[in-house]
């Protein structure tokens, strides 16, 4: 999926070859510019900690071993090139310490704006899924804030990175059989090496906006309700699980909870120019599974949802917009242990939510635009043969999202 997204964000942009990064006064035009590329991490196990059950029955405590992984990297750089958002996915990890990241979130602050031929420092912060796995054990998911500094250096289109990282939040309590908690310590320090190409998606456009030729279109379509619309979109999404389960606490402590799902994002809807309002029907579908000492519990939720929202604020083509939405739910719950016999429960039916974020518009003219979309459904359970029950609370997390306007391509 992430491939076709790259693949159609490259087939779309008008001004994919322009110069990527011109001082030129803060438009909106120059305002964002969309990054394409890849990092390495290395991981070194020094300060790390786990144990094993030794043939006396003592434990026996160990260091876990150095890693690392390469990463694709998609961001944007915001505000005249004083703020990097990113979305980090990894694509190989190398190593055999049971440690390993998933997608990470976050943002690079640069005091002095990114310029030609010149090395600017970073401060950040993040959020980043780390998992553990020992054995048989489950594998922990967490969600980590680390802390995040390093310099970038820019020639042209390119984007060179070197930066460090450091979790705080690396230690915690692991079970190593059904009964034995251990105390871990899994790798807090980081060293990267990246590179991105940057793409100009929009300057080719300012001439006509500073010379008023956009303005003057934009009403005439306008006037003629040509800027109304079907909408399709389509993008990788994220879900995150906000809250723990009392039945997985009292049935299988060793197994965790779930934490995380990627999955792909479907929609369609309608836009009206002239109240800049959007609705839109988006199909999820979602799977989770944790495991440990043959014990397995899946989880599954498919949501169709009609939002409306309203863009209420434009700051140099930031356009952030938020509304409500109702989502017929579909949650599914499936969890075996050995031999003993499973156990299934379901839930369905219709719940409210809200959606927010926003869209990098630098005129309202495009066929298509870049759209950052995260949705909150609260009270999502699934009760349980025990009267407990699994949260299926998320924070949906779509951190790029290609948005068609097909009655303006043609």
């Amino acid at each position: 999926m992430k491939h076709l997204v790259i693949f159609c964000l490259l087939l779309l942009s008008p001004s994919l070859f322009a110069q990527p990064y011109v001082v030129g006064g803060k438009t909106r035009h120059r305002f964002a510019q969309l990054n394409l590329g890849t990092d390495y991490r290395f991981f070194p196990g020094s300060g790390t900690q786990s144990a094993i059950i030794g043939q006396d029955g003592q434990l026996e405590k160990f260091e876990l071993k150095n890693q690392a992984e390469t990463r694709l990297i998609i961001s944007g750089t915001h505000f005249w090139g004083h703020m990097d958002f990113y979305v980090a996915i990894p694509i190989l990890s190398v190593g055999k310490s049971g440690f390993s990241t998933g997608v990470e979130t976050g943002a690079h602050y640069f005091p002095w704006r990114i310029e030609h031929n010149k090395i600017r420092p970073y401060v950040g912060v993040s959020m980043l899924t780390t998992q553990f796995q020992q054995g048989a054990g489950t594998k922990r998911v967490r969600f980590a804030y680390p802390l995040l500094a390093g310099a970038v250096f820019n020639h042209k289109k390119h984007l060179i990175t070197m930066g460090a990282g450091y979790n705080p939040q690396n230690s915690e309590n692991y079970f190593i059989n059904r009964t034995t908690p251990v105390q871990i310590k899994t790798h807090a320090f980081w060293f990267s090496f990246g590179y991105s190409f940057m793409l100009e998606t929009t300057l080719s456009a300012e001439k006509n906006w500073q010379n008023g030729k956009t303005k003057r279109l934009t009403d005439t379509l306008a006037a003629l309700n040509r800027l109304n619309g079907w909408t399709l979109a389509v993008g990788p999404s994220s879900a995150f699980f906000l809250k723990p389960s009392d039945h997985n606490e009292s049935m299988a402590p060793y197994s965790d909870n779930h934490k995380a799902a990627v999955f792909p994002e479907f929609g369609i809807g309608y836009y009206w120019h002239n109240p800049d309002l959007q609705i839109n029907l988006s199909y999820r579908k979602m799977k989770s599974e944790i495991a440990a000492y043959s014990f397995s519990q899946r989880g599954s939720r498919q949501a169709l949802s009609l939002e409306a929202f309203k863009f209420f604020v434009d700051y140099h083509g930031f356009a952030a917009f938020a509304g409500f939405a109702v989502s017929y739910e579909r949650l599914h719950i499936s969890e075996t242990d050995g031999q003993q016999p499973g156990e299934t429960a379901n839930y369905a039916g219709i719940k409210p939510g809200i959606t927010f974020g926003w869209d990098i518009r630098p005129n309202r003219l495009q066929s298509w635009y870049l759209r950052t979309t995260l949705r909150y459904f609260p009270n999502l359970n699934v009760k349980m043969a025990d009267g407990k029950t699994i949260p299926f609370d998320q924070l949906e997390f779509n951190f790029i999202q290609l948005v068609v306007f097909p009655g303006r391509m043609f």
